[in-house]
């Protein structure tokens, strides 16, 4: 039966990565074949803090908080995982079809987050606004943060941004989320469970002109040690895979220096792993919720060796 099982799986997963061979209706993980008969487990919201901000004015906080108060030692962090642009800046100039593309959110890693987050009983931070409106993943000084091109097309709400209008969107947007984030973690610190971060992307396929063929991908620049276990463990239980290790880019240089990963674990010495899902691999809630299942059963290892939190010296958050 064992045996059964194990190429049942292979053929799924040469369904999803394009490989010749049909694949049967089973999905490509255990738990996912139960996904199949119901949706993914819902979890309690906690609504942010209202908004006084002129910017936010009767719109939705810039983050909610999934499953607040899970047990395990972890925090799923989604941070592109809307393309809502706030009322008063008129879809930044653009049409909305436009911000529904890849320019706008990451495609599916919201549905793929709150998976991981219900699977494995963790916290998750998801924020709720366009990575045009404000890139959480960026330094707040960074050109990126409120970009004014983003693959070849013009933001033209962003274009000669004033410092005070900037200001405006990190103060009701950036911040709070940021705010939010360090405070789940120092919740988990102070109850002596320092969390194993997940960082949940996803990234389109073409990019800039370019191709990028990874059907999931790992990324990491400290932590190479943890993300190298996931690898290994994706290509075993995977071998059809195409793997990306810190692709299609690098957790280093000027772009990255104020990036998520960097506020939240590199500079506090937390373990994390940073996941991204090639997002036509990830465009319903079915196909985020088959790839979530593959990501988790990587991450299992991980979670159970004592050596992914032991001697860590855990340094106070900033914002």
């Amino acid at each position: 039966m064992m045996k059964t099982k194990k190429t049942a799986a292979k053929k799924t997963v040469a369904k999803k990565t394009g490989q010749k061979k049909a694949a049967p209706k089973k999905p490509a993980s255990k738990n996912a074949a139960a996904q199949q008969k119901k949706p993914a487990a819902k979890v309690k919201t906690t609504p942010a803090a209202p908004m006084r901000g002129k910017l936010l004015a009767a719109e939705p906080a810039p983050y909610r908080v999934e499953n607040r108060n899970g047990k395990a030692a972890g925090l799923v962090i989604c941070d592109h995982a809307s393309f809502r642009v706030p009322r008063k800046l008129k879809d930044l100039g653009l049409k909305k079809t436009f911000l529904k593309r890849h320019i706008g959110w990451d495609i599916g890693a919201e549905e793929a987050a709150l998976h991981i987050s219900s699977v494995f009983d963790m916290p998750a931070v998801v924020a709720q606004y366009s990575r045009l409106v404000v890139d959480l993943n960026r330094a707040p000084d960074y050109c990126e943060c409120m970009p004014e091109v983003s693959d070849n097309i013009k933001i033209p709400a962003n274009a000669g941004l004033s410092k005070k209008d900037k200001e405006k969107r990190l103060n009701e947007i950036y911040w709070p989320y940021h705010k939010a984030v360090t405070r789940l973690i120092d919740r988990q610190v102070a109850a002596k469970k320092p969390p194993l971060l997940l960082f949940v992307h996803s990234f389109t396929p073409h990019m800039d002109g370019e191709l990028r063929p990874w059907h999931i991908s790992v990324l990491w620049k400290k932590e190479e040690k943890i993300a190298k276990k996931v690898v290994q463990t994706l290509r075993a239980a995977h071998p059809g895979l195409l793997i990306g290790e810190n692709n299609p880019y690098a957790l280093s240089g000027e772009r990255f220096a104020g990036s998520s990963v960097w506020r939240h674990a590199e500079d506090r010495n937390l373990p994390y792993v940073l996941v991204e899902f090639r997002q036509d691999l990830v465009d319903t809630q079915e196909k985020a919720i088959e790839w979530a299942e593959i990501f988790i059963d990587a991450v299992r290892p991980v979670l159970r060796d004592p050596e992914t939190f032991a001697d860590r010296k855990i340094k106070s958050g900033k914002n």
